[in-house]
């Protein structure tokens, strides 16, 4: 069954609805990560330092991928950290502490790939977002990497794909790379999980 969490909204100059983020199951993502020793206890705020009141730019520094993902863009900017340390967003931040490790780590990935994209192009608005439409996501060491992700913007379906690399505690990104890839038709939704309607 999948988790739904309101995410902060877009942090730019004008108020924007907040996002939703679908993510999927503990069932499904356990499946996919390797056994790992537990998360430290504590809440999640304590790992969230305050955020400044300045909207950012209007685009984040994007750098060059790695030589081993020249197709992807790397981020050399977090997002969801401040996005999360909005105000607004202080519902998400509890209802992420009352996840399973494996559903807060891929409800933050989701919520970086969102604010990413948004940052990236302004004319996506992503209000939903799942990292196992066309290919199951899974956890290499402290990253989860989505190769066959979905998100959805202005009531349209788009691939994306993305490399997230958390801390150490597994509860901050620390890198963030992704590739947005062609519309989805819609003929495919049905077969692939994507919901037409919210």
């Amino acid at each position: 069954m999948a988790v739904l969490l309101a995410a902060a909204p877009v942090l730019e100059s004008s108020r924007e609805p907040a996002m939703e983020v679908e993510v999927i199951g503990a069932r499904e993502l356990a499946a996919l990560l390797p056994a790992k020793p537990p998360l430290p206890a504590g809440p999640l705020e304590e790992v969230l330092p305050g955020a400044s009141s300045a909207p950012p730019s209007a685009s984040p520094h994007m750098s060059p991928a790695r030589p081993s993902q020249p197709d992807m863009i790397e981020a050399s900017r977090m997002l969801s950290e401040r996005a999360l340390a909005d105000p607004r967003s202080r519902g998400t931040r509890r209802a992420l502490t009352e996840l399973t490790d494996e559903e807060r780590i891929a409800q933050l990935c989701d919520l970086e790939a969102m604010e990413q994209i948004h940052a990236w192009r302004q004319s996506f608005q992503p209000d939903r977002l799942v990292d196992y439409a066309r290919a199951d996501a899974r956890m290499q060491d402290n990253t989860l990497i989505a190769s066959g992700g979905a998100f959805r913007s202005h009531l349209r379906w788009f691939e994306v794909s993305y490399r997230c690399d958390l801390d150490e505690g597994m509860r901050k990104v620390v890198g963030f790379a992704f590739r947005v890839g062609d519309e989805i038709p819609r003929e495919e939704w049905t077969a692939l999980n994507l919901p037409s309607r919210h």
